[in-house]
């Protein structure tokens, strides 16, 4: 939607922004913008200067709407969803939430994503750091040579749980000449074939029928898990040490948990409680504001107040459930912080290039603002369908030498709907591909 840019370029606020980026006159606070109006300008933002976006949302009905508007504009875009982090070694965890946060982590990591949205509560939860991510991913290619036991040992490391038969993300199985594997970051299960050692075949399949599917080049595994351990043996000693080393009325239950704990690793048997040893495994503690290169990232704020409102909130939350879990003995101290605060949040904000984004002026901000714009923007209701409710609206706007565009869904309705503002009077016509729009007229294309 070339279009959407060359509207909002043409407006001297939004000129003053993009000036202030490229001169790096940042933070910047843009007012006055309703939520289609904030996709608007982080798409056009974003394409013109060539940068990744990082947009926190205030809440993730908000963020699916972004979500929405921005793959709608042009501007394919992921969200990183919350996750619950597992402190009990029990069994039938879910790993949905964190499997599609280590698809969005892959995704930034490659640079393969143009924009990622998060609540604030999840961006800054502890993940397993990029350099950890790199290490632990392998791509591999048709006619490439490498044994089978090689790939089965790293998907193991990855945290992938071997099965009879692959039915599930975080799955492989290992039977003749084949492995199927599901990862995270792939759209379907995996099948590679091989003769001897070498890589004969690559595809997808369906799980339900169990046959293949779309031939591939390459394949790529990622990890399956966000905290897991390879050296179980080394995580087992840390974990006794440190067991020994707590003090307090508590430690005796903890240091119970731990023992039992360390006990099945030492055996090398699966934990389900590794997020809580995350301290333990991985050498920095990462979020997701780390996948990203400053001087490739605009960073984008959607109502601050009301992410800072949320890490309030959640964080006592968590604050209060850890409380809990320490007096169980299941956590104890230096395993009990899991996330970063709103403090950190702030420096990010100063790291990373960054523009506030606000439906109405604010009298102060997180940080220090050196730009300040405010956009006269409206946002109208939908369409319902009625074209003559419609040629009433856009009546009213091209007396004021509006220039128009109706998203009308597919070719062919968006055909009949210009048809049908035409016959009413209007200047209207179908346009299939739009980069400007002459004042006071209408053009009618496809999309929502």
């Amino acid at each position: 939607m070339k279009f959407l840019t060359d509207a909002i370029g043409r407006t001297s606020e939004y000129k003053e922004l993009q000036n202030a980026v490229q001169l790096g006159a940042l933070p910047a606070a843009v007012t006055g913008t309703a939520s289609v109006h904030k996709a608007n300008v982080i798409h056009s933002l974003c394409g013109q200067l060539k940068k990744t976006a990082l947009v926190i949302a205030a809440d993730e009905s908000e963020a699916q709407r972004l979500k929405d508007d921005l793959t709608a504009m042009g501007l394919p875009a992921l969200t990183y969803p919350v996750r619950d982090f597992s402190y009990r070694d029990t069994t039938g965890v879910s790993h949905e939430y964190e499997r599609e946060r280590l698809q969005v982590l892959s995704r930034a990591m490659d640079k393969s994503c143009g924009c990622v949205i998060a609540c604030a509560d999840a961006a800054v939860q502890f993940t397993l750091p990029k350099s950890e991510l790199k290490r632990r991913t392998l791509t591999l290619a048709q006619g490439q040579v490498i044994r089978q036991e090689d790939i089965a040992r790293t998907l193991t490391a990855c945290g992938y749980e071997r099965a009879e038969q692959t039915e599930g993300t975080g799955q492989f199985s290992l039977r003749g000449g084949i492995i199927d594997f599901y990862s995270p970051s792939a759209p379907a299960p995996v099948r590679i074939e091989f003769w001897g050692d070498e890589i004969d075949t690559i595809s997808y399949y369906d799980i339900e029928s169990q046959r293949r599917t779309d031939p591939v080049p390459s394949v790529t595994i990622t990890p399956s898990v966000e905290v897991f351990s390879e050296n179980k043996a080394l995580l087992a000693k840390n974990i006794r040490a440190h067991a020994a080393s707590l003090r307090g009325k508590t430690a005796a239950k903890a240091r119970a948990v731990m023992e039992a704990e360390a006990d099945k690793l030492a055996n090398g048997l699966h934990l389900a409680s590794f997020d809580k040893y995350i301290g333990f495994i991985y050498d920095e503690l990462a979020t997701l504001f780390d996948y990203f290169n400053p001087a490739e990232t605009l960073l984008f704020f959607s109502e601050p107040e009301k992410s800072k409102e949320r890490i309030r909130s959640v964080s006592w939350q968590w604050s209060e459930d850890i409380k809990d879990l320490l007096e169980e003995g299941i956590l104890c101290r230096g395993c009990d912080t899991f996330s970063e605060d709103w403090v950190s949040v702030t420096q990010r904000m100063e790291e990373i290039p960054t523009v506030f984004l606000d439906t109405f002026v604010h009298g102060s901000y997180p940080v220090p603002i050196k730009t300040l714009v405010n956009m006269d923007a409206r946002q109208l209701s939908a369409w319902g369908g009625s074209t003559q409710l419609l040629a009433e609206d856009l009546q009213s706007v091209l007396e004021r030498r509006y220039a128009c565009v109706v998203l009308a869904g597919s070719e062919r309705a968006a055909r009949t709907t210009a048809d049908e503002l035409k016959n009413a009077g209007l200047p209207a016509a179908f346009m299939e591909n739009i980069s400007t729009v002459a004042k006071g007229t209408v053009a009618v294309t496809t999309g929502t």
